[in-house]
Protein backbone atom coordinates (compact mmCIF):
# COMPACT_ATOMS: atom_id res chain seq x y z
CA UNK A 1 0.00 0.00 0.00
CA UNK A 2 1.43 3.38 -1.00
CA UNK A 3 2.03 6.01 1.63
CA UNK A 4 -0.58 8.71 1.75
CA UNK A 5 0.61 12.14 0.68
CA UNK A 6 -0.20 15.12 2.84
CA UNK A 7 -3.76 16.25 2.25
CA UNK A 8 -4.59 13.11 0.21
CA UNK A 9 -6.50 9.94 1.00
CA UNK A 10 -6.00 6.44 -0.32
CA UNK A 11 -8.60 5.40 -2.87
CA UNK A 12 -9.53 2.16 -1.13
CA UNK A 13 -10.84 2.29 2.46
CA UNK A 14 -8.42 0.40 4.71
CA UNK A 15 -9.61 -2.84 6.26
CA UNK A 16 -7.74 -4.55 9.10
CA UNK A 17 -7.77 -7.77 11.04
CA UNK A 18 -6.78 -6.65 14.52
CA UNK A 19 -6.50 -7.70 18.15
CA UNK A 20 -8.10 -5.62 20.91
CA UNK A 21 -4.99 -4.51 22.81
CA UNK A 22 -6.91 -2.37 25.25
CA UNK A 23 -10.45 -1.22 25.95
CA UNK A 24 -11.14 1.93 27.95
CA UNK A 25 -14.67 1.92 29.28
CA UNK A 26 -16.85 5.02 29.21
CA UNK A 27 -17.40 6.82 32.50
CA UNK A 28 -20.41 5.48 34.35
CA UNK A 29 -23.43 7.75 34.45
CA UNK A 30 -22.16 10.00 31.65
CA UNK A 31 -24.15 9.40 28.47
CA UNK A 32 -21.69 11.23 26.22
CA UNK A 33 -18.53 9.70 27.64
CA UNK A 34 -16.49 7.80 25.04
CA UNK A 35 -15.34 4.20 25.11
CA UNK A 36 -12.01 3.66 23.38
CA UNK A 37 -10.54 0.64 21.59
CA UNK A 38 -6.83 0.27 20.86
CA UNK A 39 -6.33 -2.28 18.08
CA UNK A 40 -3.17 -3.95 16.73
CA UNK A 41 -3.65 -5.26 13.23
CA UNK A 42 -2.63 -6.23 9.73
CA UNK A 43 -4.07 -5.11 6.38
CA UNK A 44 -6.85 -7.64 5.77
CA UNK A 45 -6.67 -7.69 1.96
CA UNK A 46 -2.94 -8.25 1.98
CA UNK A 47 -3.15 -10.95 4.64
CA UNK A 48 -5.81 -12.78 2.63
CA UNK A 49 -3.53 -12.68 -0.43
CA UNK A 50 -0.41 -13.75 1.45
CA UNK A 51 -0.20 -14.36 5.19
CA UNK A 52 3.49 -13.36 5.06
CA UNK A 53 2.20 -9.76 4.85
CA UNK A 54 2.18 -9.87 8.63
CA UNK A 55 5.99 -9.50 8.44
CA UNK A 56 5.78 -6.33 6.29
CA UNK A 57 5.65 -3.00 8.22
CA UNK A 58 3.67 -1.37 5.39
CA UNK A 59 0.82 -3.80 6.18
CA UNK A 60 0.85 -3.21 9.95
CA UNK A 61 -0.96 -0.55 11.94
CA UNK A 62 -2.26 0.36 15.35
CA UNK A 63 -5.79 1.78 15.25
CA UNK A 64 -7.50 3.84 17.93
CA UNK A 65 -11.29 4.00 17.67
CA UNK A 66 -13.74 5.78 19.94
CA UNK A 67 -17.43 6.49 20.37
CA UNK A 68 -20.14 6.18 23.02
CA UNK A 69 -21.10 2.83 24.47
CA UNK A 70 -24.54 2.86 22.85
CA UNK A 71 -23.02 3.33 19.36
CA UNK A 72 -20.66 0.39 19.91
CA UNK A 73 -23.54 -1.77 21.12
CA UNK A 74 -26.53 -0.61 19.03
CA UNK A 75 -24.77 0.02 15.70
CA UNK A 76 -21.97 -2.54 15.84
CA UNK A 77 -23.14 -5.13 18.41
CA UNK A 78 -19.87 -5.02 20.35
CA UNK A 79 -21.20 -5.15 23.88
CA UNK A 80 -19.24 -8.34 24.65
CA UNK A 81 -15.91 -7.25 23.14
CA UNK A 82 -12.89 -7.87 25.37
CA UNK A 83 -9.09 -7.53 25.33
CA UNK A 84 -7.56 -10.34 23.29
CA UNK A 85 -10.47 -10.60 20.83
CA UNK A 86 -9.81 -10.40 17.08
CA UNK A 87 -11.98 -8.05 15.01
CA UNK A 88 -12.36 -7.00 11.41
CA UNK A 89 -12.55 -3.20 11.03
CA UNK A 90 -13.23 -1.17 7.89
CA UNK A 91 -12.45 2.57 7.85
CA UNK A 92 -13.66 5.32 5.54
CA UNK A 93 -13.87 9.12 5.35
CA UNK A 94 -17.59 9.48 6.00
CA UNK A 95 -17.19 11.83 8.97
CA UNK A 96 -19.49 9.77 11.19
CA UNK A 97 -18.97 8.03 14.54
CA UNK A 98 -17.12 5.98 15.60
CA UNK A 99 -14.01 7.99 14.84
CA UNK A 100 -10.66 6.28 14.26
CA UNK A 101 -6.98 7.08 13.77
CA UNK A 102 -4.35 4.85 12.18
CA UNK A 103 -0.71 4.60 13.29
CA UNK A 104 1.29 2.62 10.74
CA UNK A 105 4.48 0.73 11.48
CA UNK A 106 6.23 2.03 8.35
CA UNK A 107 5.50 5.60 9.50
CA UNK A 108 6.89 5.09 13.03
CA UNK A 109 3.36 5.03 14.46
CA UNK A 110 2.68 8.70 13.80
CA UNK A 111 -0.99 9.64 13.88
CA UNK A 112 -2.78 9.78 10.54
CA UNK A 113 -5.81 12.03 9.85
CA UNK A 114 -9.11 11.23 11.54
CA UNK A 115 -11.31 8.68 9.81
CA UNK A 116 -14.59 6.88 10.50
CA UNK A 117 -15.42 3.28 11.30
CA UNK A 118 -17.75 2.01 8.58
CA UNK A 119 -17.89 -1.52 9.97
CA UNK A 120 -16.41 -3.48 12.84
CA UNK A 121 -17.26 -7.04 13.81
CA UNK A 122 -15.94 -9.49 16.34
CA UNK A 123 -14.19 -12.53 14.84
CA UNK A 124 -13.27 -14.47 17.96
CA UNK A 125 -10.66 -15.12 20.58
CA UNK A 126 -7.56 -17.25 20.00
CA UNK A 127 -6.19 -19.05 23.03
CA UNK A 128 -3.71 -21.91 22.99
CA UNK A 129 -5.83 -25.01 23.41
CA UNK A 130 -9.05 -23.03 22.92
CA UNK A 131 -11.21 -22.04 19.97
CA UNK A 132 -12.98 -19.04 18.50
CA UNK A 133 -16.48 -18.91 17.00
CA UNK A 134 -17.00 -21.72 14.50
CA UNK A 135 -17.72 -19.34 11.62
CA UNK A 136 -14.30 -17.70 11.90
CA UNK A 137 -12.19 -20.35 13.61
CA UNK A 138 -9.77 -20.90 10.74
CA UNK A 139 -9.25 -17.16 10.20
CA UNK A 140 -8.66 -16.41 13.89
CA UNK A 141 -6.39 -19.42 14.28
CA UNK A 142 -4.38 -18.35 11.22
CA UNK A 143 -4.03 -14.75 12.39
CA UNK A 144 -2.95 -15.90 15.83
CA UNK A 145 -0.47 -18.42 14.45
CA UNK A 146 1.12 -15.97 12.01
CA UNK A 147 1.40 -13.26 14.69
CA UNK A 148 3.24 -15.61 17.02
CA UNK A 149 5.22 -17.94 14.77
CA UNK A 150 8.39 -15.81 15.07
CA UNK A 151 8.52 -16.42 18.82
CA UNK A 152 10.31 -19.67 18.07
CA UNK A 153 13.22 -17.78 16.49
CA UNK A 154 14.32 -16.46 19.88
CA UNK A 155 16.10 -18.71 22.31
CA UNK A 156 14.61 -19.33 25.73
CA UNK A 157 16.88 -19.70 28.75
CA UNK A 158 16.39 -20.60 32.38
CA UNK A 159 16.22 -17.28 34.20
CA UNK A 160 18.94 -18.40 36.61
CA UNK A 161 21.40 -17.95 33.72
CA UNK A 162 21.21 -14.19 34.34
CA UNK A 163 22.71 -14.49 37.81
CA UNK A 164 26.11 -13.14 36.78
CA UNK A 165 24.56 -10.08 35.10
CA UNK A 166 22.92 -9.00 38.35
CA UNK A 167 25.61 -10.08 40.80
CA UNK A 168 28.68 -8.67 39.02
CA UNK A 169 30.84 -6.00 40.63
CA UNK A 170 31.36 -3.07 38.23
CA UNK A 171 34.90 -1.93 37.56
CA UNK A 172 36.39 -5.11 39.03
CA UNK A 173 35.78 -3.96 42.61
CA UNK A 174 36.65 -6.41 45.33
CA UNK A 175 34.76 -7.38 48.41
CA UNK A 176 31.05 -8.16 48.98
CA UNK A 177 28.42 -8.06 46.26
CA UNK A 178 27.97 -4.31 46.82
CA UNK A 179 24.27 -4.68 47.57
CA UNK A 180 24.42 -1.52 49.67
CA UNK A 181 25.17 0.47 46.49
CA UNK A 182 21.98 -0.52 44.65
CA UNK A 183 19.76 2.39 43.59
CA UNK A 184 16.36 2.05 41.88
CA UNK A 185 15.08 5.11 40.03
CA UNK A 186 11.64 5.40 38.42
CA UNK A 187 12.12 7.30 35.15
CA UNK A 188 9.60 10.00 34.23
CA UNK A 189 8.48 8.68 30.83
CA UNK A 190 4.99 10.16 30.94
CA UNK A 191 2.13 7.68 30.62
CA UNK A 192 4.44 4.67 30.46
CA UNK A 193 6.87 2.72 32.64
CA UNK A 194 10.65 2.41 33.07
CA UNK A 195 12.86 1.83 36.11
CA UNK A 196 16.65 2.20 36.07
CA UNK A 197 18.63 -0.05 38.41
CA UNK A 198 22.18 1.10 39.25
CA UNK A 199 25.03 -0.20 41.38
CA UNK A 200 26.75 2.97 42.49
CA UNK A 201 26.88 5.10 39.34
CA UNK A 202 26.92 2.09 37.00
CA UNK A 203 23.65 1.11 35.28
CA UNK A 204 22.84 -2.57 35.68
CA UNK A 205 19.52 -2.75 33.87
CA UNK A 206 16.26 -1.14 32.88
CA UNK A 207 13.19 -2.87 34.24
CA UNK A 208 10.85 -1.90 31.38
CA UNK A 209 11.74 0.68 28.75
CA UNK A 210 8.40 2.24 27.90
CA UNK A 211 7.15 5.42 26.24
CA UNK A 212 3.61 6.60 25.45
CA UNK A 213 2.20 6.11 21.96
CA UNK A 214 0.85 9.15 20.16
CA UNK A 215 -2.48 9.73 21.94
CA UNK A 216 -0.61 10.06 25.24
CA UNK A 217 2.49 11.78 23.87
CA UNK A 218 1.56 15.07 25.56
CA UNK A 219 2.36 13.43 28.89
CA UNK A 220 6.11 13.33 28.13
CA UNK A 221 8.33 16.16 29.34
CA UNK A 222 9.64 18.48 26.61
CA UNK A 223 13.21 17.57 25.70
CA UNK A 224 13.03 14.12 27.27
CA UNK A 225 16.09 11.95 26.60
CA UNK A 226 16.50 8.26 27.41
CA UNK A 227 18.66 7.58 30.47
CA UNK A 228 22.27 6.49 30.10
CA UNK A 229 22.33 2.70 30.07
CA UNK A 230 26.02 1.97 29.49
CA UNK A 231 26.51 -1.78 29.19
CA UNK A 232 23.33 -2.51 31.11
CA UNK A 233 20.62 -4.80 29.77
CA UNK A 234 16.86 -4.33 29.31
CA UNK A 235 14.35 -6.54 31.07
CA UNK A 236 10.67 -6.30 30.16
CA UNK A 237 7.99 -7.19 32.66
CA UNK A 238 5.61 -7.84 29.73
CA UNK A 239 4.97 -7.00 26.07
CA UNK A 240 2.84 -3.84 26.09
CA UNK A 241 3.93 -0.83 24.00
CA UNK A 242 4.02 1.50 27.00
CA UNK A 243 6.58 -0.82 28.58
CA UNK A 244 8.93 -1.20 25.60
CA UNK A 245 8.37 1.68 23.16
CA UNK A 246 11.20 3.93 24.46
CA UNK A 247 13.54 1.03 23.69
CA UNK A 248 11.96 0.57 20.26
CA UNK A 249 12.45 4.24 19.36
CA UNK A 250 15.97 4.46 20.78
CA UNK A 251 17.68 2.36 18.12
CA UNK A 252 21.05 2.46 19.90
CA UNK A 253 19.51 0.05 22.42
CA UNK A 254 18.53 -2.51 19.77
CA UNK A 255 21.95 -4.12 20.16
CA UNK A 256 21.75 -4.29 23.95
CA UNK A 257 20.73 -7.55 25.58
CA UNK A 258 16.93 -7.79 25.92
CA UNK A 259 15.23 -10.30 28.22
CA UNK A 260 11.47 -10.80 28.49
CA UNK A 261 8.76 -13.38 29.10
CA UNK A 262 7.55 -15.35 26.08
CA UNK A 263 3.95 -14.16 25.83
CA UNK A 264 1.25 -14.25 23.19
CA UNK A 265 1.67 -11.07 21.14
CA UNK A 266 -0.06 -9.10 18.38
CA UNK A 267 1.30 -8.29 14.89
CA UNK A 268 3.01 -4.96 15.67
CA UNK A 269 4.65 -6.26 18.84
CA UNK A 270 5.84 -9.32 16.93
CA UNK A 271 7.34 -7.01 14.29
CA UNK A 272 9.49 -5.31 16.95
CA UNK A 273 10.57 -8.66 18.37
CA UNK A 274 11.79 -9.61 14.89
CA UNK A 275 13.78 -6.36 14.72
CA UNK A 276 15.63 -7.28 17.91
CA UNK A 277 16.59 -10.64 16.42
CA UNK A 278 19.37 -12.39 18.35
CA UNK A 279 19.51 -9.61 20.97
CA UNK A 280 16.15 -10.76 22.39
CA UNK A 281 16.12 -13.73 24.73
CA UNK A 282 13.03 -15.14 26.41
CA UNK A 283 13.40 -16.15 30.05
CA UNK A 284 11.53 -18.84 31.90
CA UNK A 285 11.06 -19.47 35.59
CA UNK A 286 12.06 -17.42 38.66
CA UNK A 287 15.41 -15.90 39.58
CA UNK A 288 16.87 -15.15 43.00
CA UNK A 289 20.39 -13.72 43.30
CA UNK A 290 22.23 -10.96 45.16
CA UNK A 291 19.10 -9.64 46.84
CA UNK A 292 17.10 -9.64 43.59
CA UNK A 293 14.11 -11.89 43.01
CA UNK A 294 12.00 -12.16 39.85
CA UNK A 295 8.67 -14.00 39.70
CA UNK A 296 5.94 -14.36 37.05
CA UNK A 297 2.38 -13.23 37.65
CA UNK A 298 -0.11 -15.99 38.41
CA UNK A 299 -3.02 -15.13 36.09
CA UNK A 300 -4.42 -18.32 34.50
CA UNK A 301 -5.34 -16.48 31.27
CA UNK A 302 -2.52 -16.84 28.68
CA UNK A 303 -3.78 -13.73 26.88
CA UNK A 304 -3.46 -11.63 30.07
CA UNK A 305 -0.01 -10.13 29.48
CA UNK A 306 -0.33 -7.88 32.55
CA UNK A 307 -1.20 -10.73 34.88
CA UNK A 308 1.40 -13.15 33.49
CA UNK A 309 4.23 -10.59 33.45
CA UNK A 310 7.24 -10.48 35.75
CA UNK A 311 7.70 -8.55 38.98
CA UNK A 312 11.01 -7.67 40.62
CA UNK A 313 11.69 -7.66 44.36
CA UNK A 314 14.93 -6.38 45.89
CA UNK A 315 15.90 -6.94 49.54
CA UNK A 316 18.75 -5.48 51.58
CA UNK A 317 19.33 -4.73 55.25
CA UNK A 318 15.67 -4.92 56.29
CA UNK A 319 14.32 -3.10 53.24
CA UNK A 320 12.20 -4.77 50.56
CA UNK A 321 11.37 -3.10 47.25
CA UNK A 322 8.75 -4.32 44.75
CA UNK A 323 8.47 -3.31 41.08
CA UNK A 324 5.11 -4.62 39.90
CA UNK A 325 4.95 -3.85 36.17
CA UNK A 326 1.24 -3.93 35.32
CA UNK A 327 0.43 -7.00 37.41
CA UNK A 328 -2.49 -6.62 39.78
CA UNK A 329 -1.80 -7.52 43.40
CA UNK A 330 -4.22 -10.47 43.08
CA UNK A 331 -1.80 -12.10 40.60
CA UNK A 332 1.44 -11.44 42.53
CA UNK A 333 2.79 -14.39 44.51
CA UNK A 334 2.22 -13.83 48.25
CA UNK A 335 5.83 -13.83 49.46
CA UNK A 336 6.69 -11.12 46.92
CA UNK A 337 4.32 -8.75 48.76
CA UNK A 338 5.33 -9.39 52.37
CA UNK A 339 7.46 -7.05 54.48
CA UNK A 340 7.60 -4.29 51.86
CA UNK A 341 9.16 -0.91 52.57
CA UNK A 342 9.26 0.48 49.00
CA UNK A 343 6.77 -0.04 46.17
CA UNK A 344 6.15 0.96 42.55
CA UNK A 345 2.35 0.94 42.26
CA UNK A 346 0.97 -1.33 39.51
CA UNK A 347 -0.49 -0.26 36.17
CA UNK A 348 0.17 3.48 36.46
CA UNK A 349 -2.18 3.78 39.43
CA UNK A 350 -5.14 2.30 37.54
CA UNK A 351 -7.98 0.29 39.04
CA UNK A 352 -6.88 -2.74 41.02
CA UNK A 353 -7.33 -4.90 44.10
CA UNK A 354 -6.35 -3.94 47.63
CA UNK A 355 -2.63 -3.15 48.12
CA UNK A 356 -0.41 -4.83 50.70
CA UNK A 357 0.42 -2.72 53.74
CA UNK A 358 4.02 -1.62 54.25
CA UNK A 359 5.95 -3.17 57.11
CA UNK A 360 5.57 -1.05 60.23
CA UNK A 361 2.64 0.82 58.68
CA UNK A 362 4.80 3.27 56.76
CA UNK A 363 6.46 2.98 53.35
CA UNK A 364 7.62 4.89 50.28
CA UNK A 365 5.85 4.35 46.94
CA UNK A 366 6.08 5.85 43.47
CA UNK A 367 3.39 5.82 40.79
CA UNK A 368 4.44 6.33 37.16
CA UNK A 369 1.85 8.01 34.97
CA UNK A 370 1.63 11.08 32.79
CA UNK A 371 -0.82 13.94 32.40
CA UNK A 372 -2.82 14.26 30.30
CA UNK A 373 -3.53 10.65 29.42
CA UNK A 374 -6.38 8.87 27.67
CA UNK A 375 -6.54 6.08 30.25
CA UNK A 376 -7.83 8.40 33.00
CA UNK A 377 -5.01 7.31 35.30
CA UNK A 378 -4.60 7.36 38.17
CA UNK A 379 -7.75 5.91 39.71
CA UNK A 380 -8.15 8.14 42.74
CA UNK A 381 -9.76 5.50 45.03
CA UNK A 382 -6.84 3.15 44.29
CA UNK A 383 -4.28 5.80 45.24
CA UNK A 384 -6.24 6.53 48.42
CA UNK A 385 -6.28 2.81 49.24
CA UNK A 386 -2.47 2.87 49.23
CA UNK A 387 -2.35 5.95 51.44
CA UNK A 388 -4.88 4.45 53.85
CA UNK A 389 -2.62 1.46 54.61
CA UNK A 390 0.47 3.63 55.14
CA UNK A 391 2.11 4.30 51.76
CA UNK A 392 3.33 7.77 50.96
CA UNK A 393 2.59 8.10 47.23
CA UNK A 394 4.95 10.11 45.04
CA UNK A 395 3.88 10.55 41.38
CA UNK A 396 6.19 11.33 38.47
CA UNK A 397 3.90 14.17 37.34
CA UNK A 398 3.85 17.84 38.49
CA UNK A 399 2.28 18.37 41.86
CA UNK A 400 3.82 19.39 45.14
CA UNK A 401 7.20 18.76 43.49
CA UNK A 402 8.42 19.43 39.94
CA UNK A 403 7.95 16.48 37.62
CA UNK A 404 10.88 14.19 36.95
CA UNK A 405 12.55 10.92 37.85
CA UNK A 406 11.82 9.64 41.37
CA UNK A 407 14.30 7.69 43.44
CA UNK A 408 12.34 4.80 44.83
CA UNK A 409 15.20 3.16 46.72
CA UNK A 410 17.01 3.97 48.91
CA UNK A 411 14.83 6.67 50.40
CA UNK A 412 16.71 9.89 49.67
CA UNK A 413 17.57 12.25 52.52
CA UNK A 414 17.83 16.01 52.01
CA UNK A 415 19.49 18.12 54.66
CA UNK A 416 18.30 21.67 55.24
CA UNK A 417 21.22 23.35 56.94
CA UNK A 418 19.35 26.48 57.98
CA UNK A 419 16.98 24.47 60.16
CA UNK A 420 19.51 21.73 60.96
CA UNK A 421 17.09 18.94 60.35
CA UNK A 422 16.63 16.19 57.78
CA UNK A 423 13.54 15.54 55.70
CA UNK A 424 12.84 12.77 53.24
CA UNK A 425 12.46 13.69 49.57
Amino acid sequence: MAKRKKGKRETDPPRYYAVVEDKIEALEGRNHSRSVLLLDGVDADRFESDDAAIDDPSALSLVRAMTTEHVWEDRHQLGNLAKGDWVEILLDDGGHAPMAWEMRADEEYRRRPKRSVRRIRRLGRAVEGGSGPVDHFDLVAGLHAQSNRARGRHRTIAFQSLSDRLNANPGGKQGPNLADEICIRIIDVGQASAALILRGDTPLALFDAGAPIWFNKGSVALGFKPPYLGDGFIFLSHWDFDHFDMGRRHTAWHTREWYAPDQTVSPNTAFFQKKLGPYLTFVDGPLSVGGFRFERGTSPDPLDRNGTGYQLRYEYDGDAVLLTGDTDYAHIEGSMKTGLTHLCIPHHGGRGTAPPAPVGGKGRSVVSYGLPNAYRHPHVPQIKAHEDVGWSVLPTVPGIRPRGDRQLYPTPTVRIRRRSRAVTG
